[in-house]
């Protein structure tokens, strides 16, 4: 009988479904913040964009 406390096609709980995603989110927002950072030294550093 399947167990209820698992979450379909993955075989995880809620709980550990919730935290892979929760470090998921984080890790986006570490490249996201790397990458603004990125595209603006290449902004401020290259003539031919401004």
């Amino acid at each position: 009988m399947a167990d209820n406390e698992k979450v379909y096609p993955t075989g995880l709980t809620v709980k550990e479904a919730e935290e892979i995603q929760a470090g998921l989110m984080w890790g986006s927002r570490i490249f996201l913040a790397i990458a603004v950072f990125a595209h603006i030294l290449a902004y401020m550093l290259t003539p031919w964009l401004h």
